[in-house]
């Protein structure tokens, strides 16, 4: 299969096509999202990622429907003083623990698409490696939304970090999805899909200005929780 060719030796095959040393590449993140790109298109792989993508987000939506509708973000004067700077103190932590996220702008501001993965993996489609992180985008931004929606709903501190703390299993569950199938808990084809994550890697860019834009991407994040922060709780 796919796993055995890139471990008998092939892997290094991509560093010699490419005429790249190891530094030149970055391995994969081990979630659900690479195994959909690397996935023979409608295979096992395939819709596995799509049903653990479809699972989370039915999950994150459930949430965002009970947050809109039966609770309200509270007046700022009900808030007391203490509360309000531990939300604020929280805000960077909840960027900083947005793996989904991060990983997205990370790959589009440092890694690349080469025709050459196609030799090492012939499923490895430009299309897919698209697709599969914007799925991881849109899982991450759903975490964001109800993460913020949960610490700016708080009206004592307690809750909030228990809050906090709650959630967190739930963007783990596409990393344990591959760990699952790496193990061989799932069928063969799933562990040698889960496999060929480990072992793929990706070309970096090299380029000065798109490399920028995953701590700008980042910034931006951090102030658009601060306004949300400002609006409901100063304002």
């Amino acid at each position: 299969g796919n796993g055995a060719g890139i471990e008998g030796g092939e892997k290094m095959t991509m560093g010699e096509l490419l005429g790249l040393d190891d530094d030149d590449m970055n391995e994969l993140a081990d979630d659900v999202y690479n195994m959909f790109f690397l996935s023979r298109p409608c295979g096992q792989a395939f819709w596995y990622a799509l049903l653990i993508f479809a699972l989370k987000t039915g999950l994150f939506v459930i949430i965002a429907i009970d947050l809109l509708t039966n609770k309200s973000f509270p007046d700022g004067s009900e808030v007391p003083l203490l509360v309000k700077c531990t939300q604020f103190l929280l805000l960077p932590v909840a960027v900083a623990i947005e793996e989904e996220l991060i990983v997205t702008f990370f790959i589009y501001s440092n890694l690349k698409w080469s025709p050459v993965i196609l030799e090492l993996n012939p499923y490895a489609y430009k299309y897919k490696y698209h697709l599969g992180n914007m799925m991881r985008l849109i899982d991450g931004l759903l975490f964001l939304f109800i993460n913020t929606s949960l610490l700016l709903q708080a009206v004592d501190i307690l809750s909030m970090f228990l809050n906090f703390a709650a959630l967190q299993f739930l963007q783990e569950i596409d990393n344990i999805a591959l760990h699952l199938a790496r193990d061989g808990y799932l069928t063969e084809n799933l562990e040698e899909v889960a496999n060929d994550v480990t072992l793929m890697k990706l070309p970096r860019n090299h380029n000065g200005m798109l490399q920028v834009l995953d701590s700008l991407l980042l910034f931006v994040t951090f102030v658009v929780l601060v306004v949300a922060w400002v609006l409901v709780q100063v304002l």
